[in-house]
């Protein structure tokens, strides 16, 4: 029992830290127990001895490009500034975080592999099952190592688990990036070359893109979105802590925790909530199934906040975290003096704050002062308690608006299909228009959000960014929630399932993983308090410019603009960088997959796989790892918040818009597949298949990556702006650090060189003369003869009537759409 009474942050955070790590061990052994007991069906169309490699080939990738950027990131971190204990502890978090995403890939692939085993009948049954195994096993591996953390390192555990996040980030982004030009290349083999020009469902065993395409789905519904779980837990943590405790005490730390074990709990619910509903109420089971949990965490969760908390701030646990006493000089000009001496002073002069805010203008002592007397007017468990609600009520929103994207009996899945009768184009035109709409409704949220924790903060910045985390970490409650719907496609919408189970799955998940990515969005925000507290705090600098691009963090200032330009066109880079080597491993897999089929083989090797998608990850990661850099040292110091604000809010619409829009454009096609709309092989059905494949890359380049890259800017910024900050004060050379900046872009534009050079496929036409077009619709041989060989002059006493049975051509039967 000593262990827990002595515990120096009180003997209720041992039991929480405990607890909640038994629970992450708890569901990290069932999570590799069970997938073991499901007997996998061998004969299986789904398993076939190439499954290994096709499913490891993106995994391999990167983990080499995990070494390639994470080792020598390791080592530059471990030369910032500061203690050598602190630099070993910085690169090892690291390090560790860079494990947890290829760890949690490979765990969430295990789910997927069991779910291949189950029966038909039982499928149904096993979605929140299954579902809660991968949900609760990817926050168990984020909870444990900060569990471990906090235990351990108490008060100081906040940079530590920065940099953890900050690995945990990285991972998932080179996760992601791996991923989506492979599934690029899947979805073009198997629905341009097998459905679209052969009309073979992607299910058929004929079709030979269809395992690539399955195989790609497990990767991105089990691997990817286990490391993005970790990446928003482990961050969610990092900056509770970092951000929390110097304006909440010890409740910093409660808060934090709660919601982690509340998140897990939560997933532990939704595995016995029943997911199955009656013929023609299939959707609304799996919605209820998810919107349970989901409730009854986000109320526990708050329920436990408003509780637990101190109802006045002057009672918060300051003493536990060695906060006893005011050491801001603007408050005691210079001495430490302890807060109960000055609480009551404190107290009745927030009674006539309105006198001294028209009194005090905006200098750093006056607003230190200021922010210290709102602080003690709030009521902390309120202004929690509501914060979280909030995040998990903009949660549910989200799942709402972009859960209806994709049903396949709703509005804008069938207003896509219908209008792609007229042309690919003008469906495609549909489809994004009415998911534009909705992406600006849940960005929408979190402007909502901002205004409401800054009216709820008092104004008090740092309160604000503590809070936006702590809705953050409300949302995410919500999505372990909706474990099931997660995993409802992987289950139900696949071969053998029931008509009615397969439409109901189609597009479930695209709401939960929104509410994914809005979590991430409120939680990548809050890492502008390390930054501008950092920028704050800084000294003078030596110079008019270099201090004003060090403090000046303002819209008047140009080194602020640039950061949140540098911002967009990062985002703009990596997807310019993702779509090309989508593009060129898009066409070798169409190519290849053709000329299989023409040839009678059994399958559709891709052999350049594993070199082709190294090349084209590469860069977009490099490019996000060292937008940091450039900001801080090319731009200024106050670059860094304007980086963060663009990364994070171009990031997140473009993200929604591709999540919405790739689950519109795949309902429509499946409407029209099912038989409406014209039906399989008209015009309009080859249209909503293009459309499909081209939003799916979308999604997959832009909508899966927004996440990760939302995550990687955020930490990296809050973990390098101390190094920033001390080289601009430190009478370093300014050619220097503009010398790292240029450094910096050089290794990026090398890396792009190397994406860009690398092999593709030939598709030219000869020049010299007039060829054939490769793997032409037209199944007839073109005349070897010239048109000067053709006599067009036929004799009259020559002509005879000739009745010939016209056979229509696969281009006549696309016309009846």
């Amino acid at each position: 029992m000593d262990l827990i009474t002595q515990f120096p942050l009180g003997d209720d955070l041992a039991v929480t830290l405990l607890v909640l790590g038994l629970l992450a061990v708890a569901a990290l052994v069932a999570g590799a127990v069970v997938p073991t007991r499901l007997r996998r069906d061998e004969d299986s169309a789904e398993v076939d001895p190439t499954l290994g490699r096709r499913l490891g080939a993106p995994l391999l990738s990167s983990a080499s490009i995990l070494l390639w950027v994470g080792l020598p990131l390791a080592v530059v971190v471990y030369l910032a500034p500061g203690g050598t204990d602190d630099r070993i502890l910085r690169s090892a978090m690291l390090l560790v975080g860079l494990a947890l995403g290829p760890l949690a890939a490979w765990r969430g692939l295990a789910i997927q592999l069991a779910a291949l085993g189950v029966d038909p009948e039982r499928r149904g049954a096993m979605v929140p099952r299954l579902g809660a195994l991968t949900v609760a096993g990817a926050l168990a591996l984020a909870a444990l190592p900060v569990v471990i953390a906090v235990w351990f390192l108490q008060t100081t555990a906040g940079p530590a688990l920065v940099a953890l996040a900050a690995g945990a980030a990285i991972s998932a982004l080179v996760v992601r990036a791996s991923a989506a030009p492979v599934e690029a290349g899947a979805a073009a083999a198997a629905v341009l070359v097998g459905t679209d020009e052969h009309e073979l469902d992607v299910d058929d065993e004929e079709n030979l893109g269809g395992p690539h395409l399955r195989s790609a789905r497990m990767v991105r519904r089990g691997g990817a979105l286990g490391a993005d779980l970790v990446a928003v837990a482990t961050a969610g943590a990092a900056l509770g802590v970092l951000l929390g405790v110097p304006v909440l005490a010890a409740e910093g730390f409660v808060v934090t925790l709660l919601a982690l074990g509340t998140a897990l709990l939560a997933a532990g619910v939704a595995a016995v909530v029943p997911h199955a509903g009656r013929e023609g109420h299939e959707r609304g089971a799996l919605q209820l199934g998810g919107l349970i949990p989901s409730v009854l965490g986000a109320a526990g969760a708050v329920a436990a906040a408003a509780l637990w908390i101190p109802s006045q701030y002057k009672d918060l646990r300051f003493e536990d975290v060695g906060l006893e006493n005011f050491t801001d000089p603007a408050i005691t000009g210079g001495t430490d003096t302890p807060r109960e001496q000055l609480e009551p002073q404190i107290e009745e002069l927030g009674g006539d704050l309105s006198q001294f805010i028209s009194q005090t203008d905006d200098s750093q002592y006056a607003s230190a002062f200021l922010d210290m007397l709102a602080l003690y007017g709030i009521t902390p468990n309120v202004v929690v308690a509501v914060a979280l609600g909030l995040g998990a009520l903009a949660a549910l929103a989200a799942v709402l608006l972009l859960g209806g994207t994709g049903h396949r009996l709703g509005g804008s899945v069938l207003r896509a299909a219908r209008t792609s009768r007229t042309g690919g184009a003008l469906g495609l035109t549909a489809g994004l228009g009415s998911t534009a709409l909705t992406a600006a409704g849940a960005l929408a949220l979190v402007v909502l959000i901002a205004a409401v924790l800054s009216v709820l903060a008092a104004g008090v910045p740092s309160l604000a960014l503590t809070l936006a985390v702590h809705a953050g970490l409300g949302a995410l409650i919500v999505v372990a929630g909706h474990a099931g719907p997660l995993l409802a496609s992987t289950l139900l919408d696949r071969a053998g399932a029931e008509s009615g189970s397969r439409r109901a799955a189609g597009g479930i998940a695209t709401g939960p993983l929104g509410a994914l990515l809005l979590a991430a969005v409120l939680i990548g925000l809050g890492a502008l308090g390390p930054v501008v507290s950092a920028l704050q705090l800084a000294p003078r600098a030596a110079t008019v410019w270099e201090d004003r691009a060090l403090h000046l963090a303002t819209p008047a200032s140009l080194t602020l603009l640039g950061g949140v330009a540098l911002g967009v066109v990062t985002v703009l880079l990596m997807t310019s960088s993702l779509l090309d080597g989508a593009r060129r491993l898009g066409a070798n897999a169409v190519v290849e997959t053709r000329a299989a089929m023409l040839e009678g083989r059994d399958g559709a090797d891709l052999p350049e796989l594993p070199e082709m998608v190294r090349r084209a990850a590469l860069t977009p990661v490099v490019v996000a790892v060292l937008a940091p850099v450039v900001a801080g040292f090319g731009l200024g110091p106050a670059a860094l918040p304007g980086l963060v604000v663009g990364v994070v809010l171009t990031a997140a619409g473009l993200g929604l818009w591709t999540l919405g829009s790739a689950s519109t454009l795949a309902g429509a096609s499946a409407v029209i597949g099912s038989g409406r709309y014209g039906g399989p092989g008209s015009w309009g059905h080859s249209g909503a298949l293009g459309g499909a494949v081209l939003t799916g890359i979308l999604r997959s380049v832009i909508g899966s990556v927004a996440l990760p890259l939302a995550l990687t800017a955020s930490l990296l910024s809050a973990l390098a702006v101390s190094a920033v900050v001390g080289m601009s004060t430190d009478g370093t050379s300014s050619y220097l650090r503009w010398g790292i900046a240029v450094v910096a872009i050089i290794i990026a534009l090398t890396c792009w060189v190397i994406t860009a050079t690398a092999p593709e496929v030939d598709l030219e036409d000869e020049h010299e003369e007039l060829s054939r077009p490769l793997f032409s619709r037209s199944a007839e041989e073109a005349p070897e003869e010239s048109l000067d060989a053709m006599d067009w002059e036929v004799d009259e006493e020559d002509r005879h009537e000739v009745t010939v049975t016209a056979r229509p051509t696969r281009r006549k039967r696309k016309g009846k759409g």
